[in-house]
């Protein structure tokens, strides 16, 4: 079964909070965002009364994810390849949802320097 669009980003913020070093703040009217050591790996937003979250992924994977997901586009208002759209809906579960938002914040944390990382951070990068 599919989540809704208010589970969709009470999932995403609550998700990106539990993060090591990640913080989710409000930076423009109606903009939510999550980062770690100031590189933004999420951002949720209201298009047209829907509630979207917007994910990093790498190239191959966001074009594979947009053909297998009608619910995942391309990234509203960032990179269209490196970034995705994802909409509530029948395909995306919060397993998925969970899954997508770690990657995107393993995709920034993966491309801070080491010495700069936040504690804990050895959990998500093997």
């Amino acid at each position: 079964m599919g989540i809704d669009q208010h589970r969709l980003y009470a999932e995403a913020t609550e998700l990106s909070k539990s993060l090591p070093g990640a913080e989710v703040y409000s930076f423009a009217p109606g903009w939510e965002a999550a980062r770690v050591c100031g590189k933004w790996f999420m951002l949720a937003t209201v298009l047209e009364k829907e509630r979207i979250v917007i994910l990093k992924a790498a190239p191959e994977d966001a074009m594979a994810l947009r053909q297998m997901y009608p619910e995942i586009t391309a990234g509203y208002h960032m990179n269209k390849r490196h970034w995705i759209t994802v909409r509530a809906g029948g395909g995306v579960s919060v397993t998925l949802l969970r899954e997508l938002l770690t990657d995107s914040y393993r995709a920034v944390l993966g491309a801070i320097p080491r010495s700069r990382r936040p504690l804990g951070w050895e959990r998500y990068l093997a």
